[in-house]
């Protein structure tokens, strides 16, 4: 038996194996054997079957099985003995079985390449301050107080801001009368909709009365079946209803979780800074990816890829049997992203294995406590069934990875301290 490995490329080794025929005869007669034993022919008991029964009901099978176990010891001792660690399923793309001199076969398989990422210590890339001014706490506040508000009916004209409720009586669209929904009431906020013409139409309208709307959609309306085309809507109003805000008081203050309206502003400032922090950090680590991607080029395995491609579009598949393949398009359209996320997760686990990047456990801790706190359930509870589960060695993953992209743009006590 022999086996020569050939670095093809970076990614790529080739074997070639050559197995004589001799090598198969002891696993042959030892796979006979166990056949013998197990196998039953009607009038003849179990075990008591002639050998030459069996190799000739049995003999291409059993040769078969042979082959196949033959190869795979020889592939995986051949592997481990030159410390290749394989990328996706190996590939035969020559075999050649005579039976009578030698098995011979070329088998390719890919790999991870190794890598040396130079610069990590220093990109010049760093996270800019962020700074959080009163408008943005106002509007975010506004749009609260919209989302905390009841609508009440009144007896008066629809004006802005008001929610018009009615029934669709008519409607044609460039020309063409189109089909009613079986449920035909509609709820419009004036001035909120994707099509200002129909909220112009109902401005003014009153409780009782019905309406002729006439307008033409956006150009850019959100949905592209309707975009520049005529309308022409026939609608009765029943109901005009005004937006009222919520009262600060003590009970609605209790209600959302703060003492008064200073200190609602004030967690809406933190929150928005630690949005706009995060936003400028994750923008940063980018950057400084895309910095050592450039200085570092280095191949992806083919397999890697079109693992991650079927791993994206399946995400969110249920039962593993709907999973779906990458079609041609896919993999085309979507390999030049998956092909940098792989090396952004090559050059951290290079950057966390260089620096000895551990996550201690009062930062394991501490997301398990932000966590807790934004699923609303005890910190003591969450970390036990991260546990249980093993997810605690995924978060721990997770934390390391964080902590190395945090060193690239410059973000170092956290990872220092592990060390």
């Amino acid at each position: 038996m022999s086996v020569e490995i050939k670095e093809t490329s970076a990614t790529l080794r080739t074997l070639e194996v050559n197995i004589p025929q001799e090598d198969l005869k002891a696993p042959f007669e030892k796979k006979l054997s166990q056949y013998k034993k197990q196998v039953t022919l009607k009038g003849f008991r179990q075990g008591q079957v002639p050998k030459a029964m069996i190799l000739k009901q049995f003999g291409d099978s059993i040769r078969h099985e042979v082959v196949n176990e033959t190869v795979d010891a020889v592939l995986n001792a051949e592997l481990k003995k030159a410390n290749i660690i394989p990328v996706g399923q190996l590939k035969v793309v020559k075999f050649n079985d005579d039976k009578e001199s030698a098995i011979t076969m070329t088998v390719e398989v890919e790999i991870d390449p190794e890598i040396d990422i130079k610069g990590y210590a220093d990109t010049g890339v760093t996270v800019p301050q962020t700074a959080v001014h009163e408008e943005e706490v106002q509007a975010e506040f506004d749009h609260l107080m919209k989302m905390w508000s009841k609508d009440e009916h009144v007896d008066r004209a629809a004006q802005k801001g008001d929610v018009v409720v009615g029934n669709y009586l008519d409607v044609v669209i460039d020309g063409e009368k189109q089909e009613l929904p079986e449920n035909r009431e509609f709820r419009s906020l004036l001035g909120e909709s994707a099509s200002p013409g129909f909220d112009e139409g109902l401005t003014g309208a009153n409780a009782g009365e019905t309406k002729e709307i006439n307008f033409k959609y956006p150009d850019d309306h959100k949905d592209e079946r309707y975009r520049g085309k005529t309308a022409q809507f026939k609608v009765e109003v029943t109901d005009v209803r005004q937006i009222v805000p919520p009262t600060l008081d003590e009970e609605f203050c209790q209600k959302v979780g703060v003492k008064d309206e200073a200190e609602l502003k004030s967690n809406i400032a933190e929150s928005l800074a630690n949005q706009k922090q995060d936003a400028a950090k994750t923008k940063a680590i980018n950057e400084a990816i895309d910095k050592l991607i450039e200085q570092n080029p280095f191949e992806v395995p083919n397999a890697r890829v079109a693992d991650l491609i079927k791993w994206s579009i399946n995400r969110n598949v249920q039962d593993p049997k709907d999973a779906v393949e990458p079609t041609e398009e896919q993999m085309k359209t979507l390999a030049p992203e998956a092909i940098r996320e792989i090396k952004k997760h090559r050059i951290l686990e290079f950057v966390a294995n260089k620096e000895k990047i551990r996550p201690a456990q009062a930062q394991v801790d501490a997301r398990l406590q932000e966590m807790a706190k934004a699923y609303h359930i005890e910190f003591d509870d969450l970390k036990s069934h991260f546990r249980q589960s093993g997810r605690i060695n995924q978060l721990r993953e997770e934390l390391r990875f964080q902590m190395a992209a945090d060193f690239i743009v410059g973000i170092r006590p956290a990872a220092e301290e592990s060390k």
